[in-house]
């Protein structure tokens, strides 16, 4: 009987899989072919404006697109990655309304836009100003074995554009992040200015110098640091052992003046409720040095 059953199943088994391929070709080009209507939701962002005004605000950050159009165009307008960028209105500042431009998602001819929500935009068009500020440069990576590296402040400060109320929040800009891993030989690395997020235009000038220098490393052993506990009103906290032994790396001219008060151990229990804990402590030190090793590694504490 099973014999029987298999026969029957596999006589002319070509011609039942070219069927089955058959079917589901047909099957998948009526898929693709018929009309659909989907919506997706496209970021909203502010483009650069002109240095003499900003937009610095917008009163929405996405808006809701629906198309229509058949199965295989749709497919790929899914797989794309979409944005309204708001460009400056001409005239007047102020409040303004803008008309999201549609036309700029460049969609297939053959996709129909059925609705934007919104449709419109507002945003507050503004004079730029000026304010003298901070530059920071951050780093990432470690240099060479046995090598240091000292990235100095830069020093100018730059005049940040942008608008007023905006301005006010901020007092230092960041450059673009030098890389230590990098860095063969000491220099001067010209470094572009970051604009920060919000009602910005620019920065004069647009990139400062930033002087890099390389030493050999040192190290210092701290023995006996006082570990001090920082927990929030109305706790308590307990904890064992009081002290610390900190191995601190950094410049080899600057390791003889670090001082046992430049290096501080903390250990904080914010948010914790009382109980029993092994807690690491927070080992704080001038910018130019780095911790090797504290220990212990974890202290018992007890937070009442």
């Amino acid at each position: 009987m099973v014999t029987q059953i298999l026969q029957s199943l596999l006589r002319d088994l070509p011609l039942k899989i070219v069927a089955v391929l058959t079917a589901v070709f047909v099957w998948f080009y009526g898929v693709l072919d018929r009309t659909y209507t989907t919506s997706f939701t496209v970021p909203v962002k502010l483009a650069t404006t002109e240095i003499k005004k900003v937009m610095s605000e917008i009163d929405t950050r996405s808006a809701v697109v629906t198309i229509e159009g058949r199965g295989k165009d749709l497919l790929g307008v899914h797989l794309r990655q979409f944005e309204f960028e708001v460009s400056p209105p001409e005239g007047k500042l102020g409040n303004r309304q803008v008309k999201l431009p549609v036309e700029k998602l460049k969609l297939p001819a053959s996709v129909t836009v059925r609705s934007v929500d919104p449709e419109f935009v507002e945003v507050r068009m503004a004079a730029a100003v000026g304010k003298v500020v901070a530059v920071q440069v951050p780093t990432r990576g470690e240099p060479a074995s046995g090598l240091t590296v000292v990235v100095a402040r830069p020093a100018s400060m730059v005049r940040l554009l942008g608008d007023e109320d905006d301005l006010k929040l901020v007092n230092s800009v960041y450059t673009e992040t030098l890389d230590l891993a990098g860095i063969t030989e000491p220099g001067t690395r010209r470094l572009r200015v970051i604009l920060p997020e919000g009602g910005f235009v620019g920065t004069e000038p647009e990139s400062v110098d930033v002087n890099v220098a390389m030493e050999k490393e040192g190290a210092r052993i701290f023995l006996g640091l006082p570990v001090t506990a920082v927990a929030p009103e109305g706790r308590s906290v307990e904890f064992e052992p009081q002290e610390a032994q900190v191995a601190v790396a950094g410049p080899a001219s600057k390791i003889a003046s670090l001082k046992p008060e430049d290096v501080s151990a903390q250990i904080k229990v914010s948010g914790l409720q009382p109980g029993d804990y092994r807690l690491a402590a927070e080992i704080s030190l001038p910018p130019e040095f780095h911790l090797v090793k504290c220990e212990p590694q974890l202290f018992d504490v007890t937070v009442k």
